[in-house]
């Protein structure tokens, strides 16, 4: 596994986004890296908004990774609930584990999220806003970047790096993903927010020529570190690990 891409501190990330950024599937995988890497993790799950991709759908999968997940309990895993188990804010305030945390992508999750920046400025946290520029909302940077600026007024926190998930599922190509990450890099040259890394699952990462280790991990492309992620699903309606 690399890890010359990795702090070594145990760090505190927030994922903001748009709905169908990639952000829980993001979530899942750097929660995994982590545990990787330090022994353990925590990931939170901060998504009240999108009902069918939550972190919560994998919590007996991802805690054989020794990833800790934090979510409502289970009366009230599915519902709608805009508050925190306690055991969320004692992750977020000690320093021993890594915390990563799904945020979801609508106004309720990010207004959530501004009620932690408090905790979050202390522990010097990272705030990514993982970018898929091809939803179908989009209509062109401009418009990407009012989502942009939104979500950081909404949030109340500095977003620290831009990460690139320039994809249209299994049918995402090399010249796809190569045009999506122009969009990003004019997002960021606007904005003058770095873009931290980009991400792409196994398949389409080999076919961008990229050297693919241990999953998921970091690797190098075109000057960019990439995150190759495992899969988590498909299409919506697909829950579980699907296969490259």
């Amino acid at each position: 596994m690399n890890k010359t891409h990795i702090a070594a501190d145990k760090p505190s990330i927030f994922l903001v986004g748009g709905t169908g950024a990639g952000k829980t599937e993001l979530a899942l995988n750097l929660s995994v890296y982590y545990s990787n890497l330090f022994g353990s993790s925590n990931l939170i799950d901060l998504d009240i908004v999108n009902p069918y991709f939550r972190v919560r759908q994998f919590v007996d999968d991802i805690s054989q990774k020794n990833v800790k997940v934090i979510c409502p309990e289970a009366r009230v895993r599915f519902g709608d609930v805009p508050a925190l188990p306690s055991a969320a804010w004692g992750a977020l305030e000690g320093h021993e584990e890594s915390v990563i945390c799904d945020v979801g992508g609508g106004e309720p999750g990010l207004r959530l999220l501004g009620r932690l920046k408090e905790i979050a400025d202390k522990r010097r946290s990272s705030v990514y806003f993982v970018l898929n520029p091809f939803r179908p909302d989009y209509v062109d940077v401009k418009h990407i970047e009012a989502e942009f600026r939104h979500t950081c007024e909404l949030c109340k926190l500095d977003v620290t790096e831009i990460i690139a998930n320039p994809n249209l599922s299994d049918h995402t190509t090399a010249a796809d993903f190569e045009r999506g990450l122009d969009i990003v890099r004019d997002l960021s040259e606007i904005t003058k927010i770095p873009i931290g890394f980009c991400v792409a699952p196994e398949k389409a990462a080999k076919e961008l020529g990229v050297s693919v280790g241990a999953l998921p991990g970091f690797s190098e492309y075109k000057g960019l570190k990439m995150f190759v992620i495992e899969r988590y699903w498909s299409v919506p309606w697909h829950f579980g690990t699907v296969s490259a």
